[in-house]
């Protein structure tokens, strides 16, 4: 836990420990965030145990920023640091992005389909610059994670038969070798997505690796379903479907899918599931997320086949 004494104290190291400090709430779910503060109206201090996730976080942000997008864009202590070290943490100061998060339950109302199409296309800029970026990141292999981890982790917690996981394993090991990997973003939630009138943005980069593309627009696509969900009204679920190819859709229009990925996007779904379902059943503090990352994938998985994009 870090304290607001402590990062008065941090913030001597950009002059700003006169500024209010205040704790950032994510709008989607109220939850208070604990790697980051507001510092005044228009900075943010982010911090890390992870020095690399740091260096990492503070090196895309600078790329992207010369790209013309709107990002939280590092500033530099006035000795001209990227960042402080404070013991075991890690902090840097970024500005803040001017505008809303997105938030989950509003894709439901209103012009879903534009506001779908909307997060697609975005991911999809975002990764034609990010296919650009000469940083070093961790490279992933998703395939090899859910064979080795997730999946053997998750099948009795979820009662996969045998079939199914033989089924899975063989498709997507037929499929993986030939989907294209880049940086990705790694956790495009509707909160890490902020909007104003004019312009859009994109927050918390600290994640980001060497992945599968299309697991941005997929992950996208579930965190909406994940704050949301509720098996017993299909009318919703329904809607999400839609919601769900919109994005895929949307992200298409500007980074055209390969036939391969569009019969992978199942597959890559189920990855993502199937790894939180095994994190989260090892997080006492999160078995309400648990539960329904549980029954996420028991649906999902009912209507596989439906998915895929035509």
């Amino acid at each position: 836990m870090v304290s607001h004494k402590k990062v008065l104290d941090v913030l001597k190291q950009w002059k700003l420990e006169n500024e209010s400090i205040s704790d950032v709430y994510h709008e989607s779910n109220g939850e208070k965030s604990n790697r980051a503060f507001y510092v005044g109206k228009d900075f943010v201090l982010k911090f890390s145990k992870n020095s690399d996730e740091v260096k990492k976080a503070i090196a895309l942000c600078n790329a992207i920023k010369c790209t013309g997008l709107c990002i939280s864009s590092p500033i530099k202590t006035t000795d001209g640091r990227a960042y402080v070290q404070d013991g075991e943490m890690f902090f840097y100061l970024t500005w803040r992005i001017s505008g809303t998060q997105m938030i989950a339950h509003d894709f439901y109302e209103g012009d879903y389909v534009a506001k779908a199409r909307f997060v697609g296309e975005i991911i999809a800029q975002l990764h034609l610059i990010l296919c650009q970026a000469k940083i070093p990141v961790n490279e992933v292999n998703l395939y090899e994670s859910v064979k080795n981890w997730a999946l053997p982790k998750s099948k009795d917690i979820l009662s996969l038969s045998e079939s199914f996981c033989r089924g899975y394993l063989n498709e997507f090991g037929k499929l993986y070798d030939k989907l294209p990997k880049q940086i990705i973003h790694r956790d495009p939630n509707p909160s890490n997505i902020i909007v104003s009138q004019d312009e859009w943005g994109f927050i918390d980069f600290e994640l980001s690796e060497k992945n599968l593309r299309i697991y941005d627009p997929c992950y996208a696509a579930m965190a909406i379903l994940s704050e949301s969900f509720d098996e017993k009204d299909q009318a919703k679920l329904s809607k999400w479907l839609e919601i769900y190819r919109n994005i895929l859709w949307g992200y298409d229009s500007v980074a055209k899918l390969t036939n391969d990925e569009c019969v992978a996007l199942p597959y890559v779904v189920m990855a993502d599931q199937l790894i939180s379902t095994a994190w989260f059943s090892k997080q006492d503090k999160f078995t309400e997320l648990f539960e329904t990352n549980k029954r996420m994938t028991q649906w999902l998985i009912t209507i596989f086949d439906e998915l895929k994009l035509n």
